[in-house]
C-alpha cells in the first residue's frame, strides 16, 4: 500500500515543472535557431552525416575538395534516420568494440556511441568510394564462403579489410 503524504508536506514529484518548462522552452529555441519548426521532423536534431559527403564539391580548379557551407549542410543535415541495418558479433568482438568505443570517448573527453563511429565510417566509405572500386577491382573476384563457415568467413573478411585499408590509404585526405 502507498504512503499517504501529510496535508502540509509537499508531495514528492521526481521532475519538477520548472525543469521540464526550461527543458523544452530550450528545446524551442533550438528549433528555431537550426530553422526547423515544430512542424518539421519529429526528430529535428538528428543529423544524418553519411549525406554531409554528398554535398562535398570537388573544386574543379585545383582539385580539391571544399567544405560544405553552413546552408547545405542544414538542408542535408534534416533528414531524419528511419533505417537500422544489424551485423552479429562473437562475445569477444562485442567487448573489443565497447572497449574501443569507450576509449575513443576517454581520449575525446565527449560520449560516443557506437552508431557514431559507424556513422563515421560510412562517410569515410562514401569519400574513398572510387578508390574501393578501383581496388576491388584490382583485387580481381572473391569467393564468399557459406555462413556455417567461420574460418572461410574470417578469411574472406580480412580480404575485404586488404582491399579497405589500401583503398583509404589512398583516398584524398577528408577535409
Amino acid at each position: 500500500m502507498g504512503k499517504r503524504v501529510a496535508s502540509d508536506e509537499r508531495p514528492y514529484r521526481p521532475v519538477q515543472e520548472a525543469l521540464v518548462r526550461s527543458i523544452l522552452s530550450h528545446q524551442d529555441a533550438q528549433r528555431e535557431f537550426d530553422g526547423i519548426d515544430q512542424k518539421g521532423s519529429p526528430y529535428p536534431n538528428e543529423v544524418s552525416a553519411l549525406t554531409l559527403t554528398s554535398i562535398d564539391s570537388k573544386d574543379s580548379q585545383n582539385g580539391k575538395f571544399s567544405t560544405p557551407s553552413r546552408d547545405e549542410v542544414k538542408s542535408v543535415a534534416a533528414k531524419k534516420l528511419v533505417r537500422e541495418k544489424r551485423v552479429l558479433l562473437t562475445l569477444s568482438e562485442e567487448r573489443e568494440l565497447e572497449r574501443l568505443v569507450n576509449r575513443m570517448a576517454e581520449e575525446l573527453e565527449t560520449p560516443v556511441k557506437l552508431s557514431h563511429l559507424l556513422r563515421a565510417h560510412l562517410i569515410l566509405f562514401r569519400h574513398a568510394e572510387n578508390e574501393v572500386t578501383k581496388r576491388a577491382q584490382q583485387t580481381g573476384p572473391l569467393r564468399r564462403p557459406p555462413n556455417g563457415d567461420p574460418a572461410g568467413l574470417a578469411q574472406f573478411e580480412h580480404r575485404l579489410a586488404q582491399v579497405l585499408s589500401a583503398a583509404f590509404r589512398e583516398a584524398p585526405p577528408l577535409r
